[in-house]
C-alpha cells in the first residue's frame, strides 16, 4: 500500500518545486523586462526576455498539472 503513495507523493513534491521555479522565472522577466525598463525609450529589450517568460508559464502549468495529479490519486488510493 505504501508503495502505491510514493509515485503520487513524488509527483506533488515534484509539482510543488517546478511552480516555485516557473514564478521565480516569471518573476525575473517581470521586474528585468518591465521594471528595470520602465521608462527608457527603447522598449525592444523586452523580447530578449520573453523565453523567461515562457519558461516560467510553462513551468507553472506542469507544475499546477502534477499536483493535480498527484493530490487526486492520493485521493483514490485513500478512499
Amino acid at each position: 500500500m505504501i508503495i502505491r503513495r510514493i509515485w503520487p507523493i513524488l509527483a506533488i513534491i515534484f509539482g510543488i518545486l517546478i511552480s516555485i521555479i516557473g514564478g521565480l522565472f516569471v518573476a525575473a522577466y517581470i521586474l528585468e523586462a518591465i521594471v528595470k525598463r520602465a521608462g527608457e525609450p527603447d522598449q525592444s529589450l523586452l523580447f530578449w526576455y520573453l523565453p523567461l517568460l515562457f519558461m516560467g508559464l510553462i513551468g507553472l502549468i506542469i507544475g499546477i498539472v502534477s499536483n493535480i495529479w498527484g493530490v487526486t490519486s492520493l485521493k483514490k488510493i485513500n478512499q
